[in-house]
């Protein structure tokens, strides 16, 4: 299964975001900021590199997942979820998972932690641990914490990389290259969403028509859920029929750099 989440806590303005370190300048506010660049991100002092994200909202959500994007946690990163009351979230949560990997790969800095189904609270708690961290600091630039939806993904869906370059070519054919920048993307196939649940179809459009970025988890579970997902801009394609009652829907998405 797959899972799209678009309603994001941390960008919501009502929202609290408390972090338990942060460098002057680079506190957990910067969060808010859509942008994917170590310059815009929340950061630790030097020399902290283990710190908490605390995320409270007004009234409870369905929290579903947690991504931590453009990041520069290395590959022993670990993370705790808590979710429960803004009071009991660290001594009774409602859902503990445990220190776990954070999944992150070589060369992507991203961190992945999918909830088994949603809980429904006012806060969570995200605990960040890298200890070997040659940085000396955390820097993460994009977080999602919020509610997810399930469907299935057709295996025409494929994942690639847009790569921006800025080429010159001389007379004589040699290429000097000007390598600019590389967002991981996907082309997603949905085979058949029926009538009945495009509800939810409509709110992601829209969502993602004002500029918002979303997370797209195309295997949650899977050993290379963190490395696969992409959290950034996404552009609806054309809804067509795949039955009386039923629709297929594509769309591209592409990392927010």
């Amino acid at each position: 299964m797959a899972l799209l989440g678009w309603e994001n806590a941390i960008e919501t303005s009502s929202t609290s975001l408390v972090a338990s370190a942060a460098a002057d300048g680079a506190s957990a506010e910067q969060l808010r900021v859509p942008i994917g660049a170590a310059s815009v991100a929340w950061q630790t002092p030097a020399g902290t590199t283990a710190a908490a994200l605390t995320v409270t909202a007004t009234a409870a959500v369905a929290w579903r997942a947690v991504c931590l994007a453009r990041t520069n946690l290395t590959t022993a990163a670990t993370i705790r979820v808590r979710v429960g009351s803004a009071a009991s979230i660290t001594t009774a949560p409602t859902y503990d998972s445990g220190t776990v990997s954070a999944g992150v790969a070589v060369g992507i800095g991203q961190a992945l932690h999918v909830l088994p189904a949603a809980v429904s609270a006012v806060a969570m708690r995200i605990d960040i641990s890298d200890a070997a961290n040659p940085d000396g600091y955390l820097n993460i630039p994009l977080a999602y914490a919020g509610p997810g939806t399930e469907f299935n993904i057709a295996y025409s869906s494929d994942a690639g990389l847009d790569v921006r370059r800025g080429d010159t070519t001389t007379r004589g054919g040699q290429v000097f290259v000007d390598a600019l920048s590389r967002a991981r993307d996907w082309n997603l196939h949905v085979g058949y969403v029926r009538d009945a649940t495009l509800g939810w179809l409509d709110q992601l459009e829209a969502t993602a028509a004002q500029g918002r970025n979303i997370l797209f988890v195309p295997r949650i579970g899977h050993a290379r859920a963190a490395s696969e997902s992409v959290f950034g801009l996404l552009n609806p394609g054309r809804r067509g029929f795949a039955s009386v009652n039923g629709r297929n829907w594509s769309a591209t998405i592409s990392e927010r750099l």
